[in-house]
């Protein structure tokens, strides 16, 4: 079963530290609830597992991801991945495109689009039911992924008015968030696997 989602956001942020964010997988992981980064490979590939639970069903996948394009220049990634479920009762593949683009009144307009075909236990619940949750989800990242750069342009402007404070660049860790409803997106834009 494949589901699609669209979605747009304005952001604050100029486009370049926009981007470093985009292609920083620690950073991109803390915008995902249920989610951690287990191993960052290279540049291009990291691991990381989710739980999710949809319903009565939690499944627990472990994945791989690749930035498969990162085109700097014109702001543009893809991002594809594969993940399994641990129990062995299914898996997930995503594709996830990401371009931005610098707004005439300042800030950055983000466009993103996800495909996530699934298989196993998640997808007895239908098209109809993946679609929302991928919806809310969808939203989840994008609010979550919006607060972690406004914290860290928080930080930076705070590090520059007071030279006597550690360098802040990284974002604090995140609560860990038991697995939503609303964690299924994530997975598909940051963890399915090669």
């Amino acid at each position: 079963m494949e589901v699609k989602a669209e979605k747009n956001l304005k952001l604050n942020q100029d486009p370049d530290m926009i981007w470093k964010c985009m292609i920083d997988p620690s950073f991109m992981v803390k915008s995902v609830p249920g989610a951690e980064l287990t191993e960052q490979l290279d540049e291009r590939n990291f691991k990381g597992k989710i739980s999710i639970k949809i319903g009565p069903v939690t499944a627990k996948f472990n994945g791989e991801a690749e930035f498969t394009k990162l085109e700097e220049a014109d702001y543009e990634l893809t991002m594809e991945g594969k993940g399994l479920d641990t129990s062995g009762k299914g898996g997930a593949n995503m594709t996830m495109n990401i371009k931005l683009s610098t707004l005439e009144e300042g800030g950055t307009e983000m466009q993103s689009s996800m495909s996530l075909s699934i298989t196993g236990r998640l997808a007895q619940f239908g098209a109809r039911m993946i679609v929302a949750v991928n919806n809310k989800m969808f939203d989840q990242w994008a609010t979550s992924f919006t607060e972690l750069l406004n914290e860290q342009t928080s930080s930076k402007d705070s590090e520059e008015k007071s030279n006597n404070q550690p360098d802040n660049g990284n974002v604090a860790e995140p609560t860990p968030v038991k697995a939503l409803p609303l964690a299924w997106a994530a997975i598909k834009g940051l963890f399915g696997s090669k």
